[in-house]
């Protein structure tokens, strides 16, 4: 059973080896660091040093002590190399089991565990090391306990003295490191060999154990490149939630709803522009997701072509919290004149205004003109009627007088039927007068129609009327409204006749001409 000695100033390896009833070669094989420095001509003991004692190789004991380190167990009566049992050979570690070299501590202990300090041959013999010379070529002569020599190494032709040589690694790894006075260095390939693997058993199991490293070491780097680009996924996929979320409440704060819809396209790869064409790519700041919302076909119906019309006009550009104010501020002054519900108050009204650069203040002033006109302009018994028979009121009245294609509509909802009988009371006439109309079919045109007819009426109340109670003849509205409205033949000669009358009484071919205005009758 292998124990340890600590060193004491003075002592020796002869010394020790006596006193512990083993041999010196046999500590330099349970030792491998002691045993490099003595191949390197160092001094071999210091004071504290621990060595590692076991029993040497005797004729009833010719497997010598249990190895330490990686090796144990090898190299024994009931594990010897040349059965080292169940052993993993694809890594460096269990190469160096099965080729008895003792794993990571460097060694064995002798040639029956298949590996010694000084060679890359005595395992295979059995033989062991009892001393080693470098010569002046750089190569160097291994003694052996049977009195054979080998010299290994690579001779130095270039005259360049040896400093010292040594060995580093162990195992298949081993390698033995020339230093030359020049400062440069050689190393050569020194597997520790042992009974039972040559040197192609070696190498292949050295080849296969870096096969399968490098297999493990890819397999990491691809473990580890996915999680990056994993990592990067969810960090773009993070930027991206964050800024949609920034553009959805920026256009949700202003009450925009037309444009979410594209919005949500866009953070799903769906978005299109205002001509159909797919975006490229899904942005992943919010300047990325406005570049791409303002191509869109709902951005540009809400905003683009206001600002593409008032560019033409010669008016600056708005933004988007700009135009949403005004528009505010519109629906304000509509609300503020009572302005019926339907009139100019839907957003392709205030882009309407927005394209003709008119301020809230300017649309106010233009409802209170019209305002003006149908209160100041208009019989307020015609109004008062209009009101409580039909409920146009004033605001319904100032719409129609605003944009009478928008004002008809209006009024036709508020009146109903009674559009016909409305349009002659706005024209001046009576709602009796309304109903003669309607018996000539005047319900079946437009309100626009109706009001033109009817004023017509009016005129020829005032002006044939008028001629017709001078000379006695009887054409009152009946009349006017049979001509105007229902195409009478007779009533249209008669309005004819009278006023032919008229132009003749008053223009000189009836002898009673204008200069009879001015002279005096005695």
């Amino acid at each position: 059973m292998a124990e340890k000695v600590t060193a004491k100033s003075g002592d020796t390896l002869s010394g020790i080896a006596k006193a512990n009833g083993t041999t010196v070669a046999q500590i330099l094989a349970d030792n491998p660091t002691l045993a490099a420095r003595a191949a390197a001509g160092q001094t071999v003991l210091f004071s504290g040093t621990k060595v590692t004692i076991t029993s040497p190789q005797t004729a009833t004991n010719p497997y010598g002590g249990t190895t330490t380190g990686a090796g144990v167990g090898l190299g024994t009566s009931s594990n010897p190399i040349t059965n080292a049992g169940t052993v993993n050979t694809t890594t460096l570690e269990g190469i160096a089991k099965a080729s008895g070299t003792g794993g990571s501590t460097g060694g064995s202990t002798g040639g029956s565990t298949g590996g010694n300090t000084g060679g890359n041959t005595g395992g295979t013999t059995g033989k062991k090391e009892v001393s080693r010379v470098t010569n002046k070529d750089g190569t160097v002569t291994i003694t052996y306990d049977d009195g054979t020599t080998e010299t290994t190494g690579t001779p130095n032709p270039t005259g360049k003295k040896v400093v010292r040589t040594y060995f580093s690694g162990s195992g298949a790894n081993r390698i033995q490191i020339t230093e030359y006075d020049d400062g440069t260095t050689d190393q050569v390939p020194a597997p520790e060999q042992v009974a039972g693997l040559s040197a192609d058993d070696v190498n292949k199991l050295i080849q296969s154990a870096i096969a399968n490293q490098n297999a493990e070491f890819q397999k990491m780097l691809a473990a580890q490149q996915k999680a990056l680009e994993t990592a990067k996924a969810e960090q773009v996929a993070a930027q991206r939630k964050s800024a949609f979320d920034v553009i959805r409440e920026r256009f949700t704060q202003m009450g925009i709803k037309e444009v979410g819809d594209d919005i949500a396209a866009i953070f799903a790869g769906k978005g299109t522009d205002r001509f159909g064409k797919a975006f490229d790519e899904i942005p992943t700041t919010s300047e990325g997701f406005y570049l791409q919302l303002i191509n869109t076909k709902s951005y540009y119906d809400r905003f683009g072509s206001v600002n593409e019309a008032r560019l033409k006009q010669g008016y600056k550009a708005l933004d988007e919290k700009t135009i949403v104010g005004m528009e505010d501020e519109y629906q304000k002054v509509l609300t503020s004149y009572n302005m019926p519900t339907g009139f100019y108050d839907q957003t392709t009204d205030f882009q309407s205004f927005l394209k003709n650069n008119l301020t809230n203040v300017d649309v106010a002033n233009i409802i209170q003109a019209y305002r003006d006109f149908v209160t100041t302009g208009t019989d307020s018994n015609v109004r008062k009627q209009l009101k409580d028979l039909y409920g146009i009121g004033d605001e319904a009245l100032t719409a129609y007088m605003i944009d009478p294609a928008k004002g008809q509509g209006i009024l036709e909802q508020i009146a109903g039927k009674n559009m016909n009988t409305a349009a002659a009371l706005i024209e001046g006439l009576t709602a009796e007068e309304a109903n003669m109309a309607q018996a000539y079919g005047a319900g079946s045109l437009g309100y626009g129609s109706q009001r033109q007819k009817y004023s017509q009426v009016q005129r020829e109340l005032q002006t044939t009327g008028n001629l017709a109670a001078i000379y006695g003849e009887n054409f009152g509205a009946k009349e006017a409204i049979a001509a105007e409205f229902g195409g009478d033949v007779q009533a249209q000669a008669q309005a004819a006749r009278i006023k032919a009358t008229g132009q003749a009484a008053f223009g000189g071919t009836s002898g009673i001409g204008s200069k009879a205005l001015r002279t005096k009758t005695v």
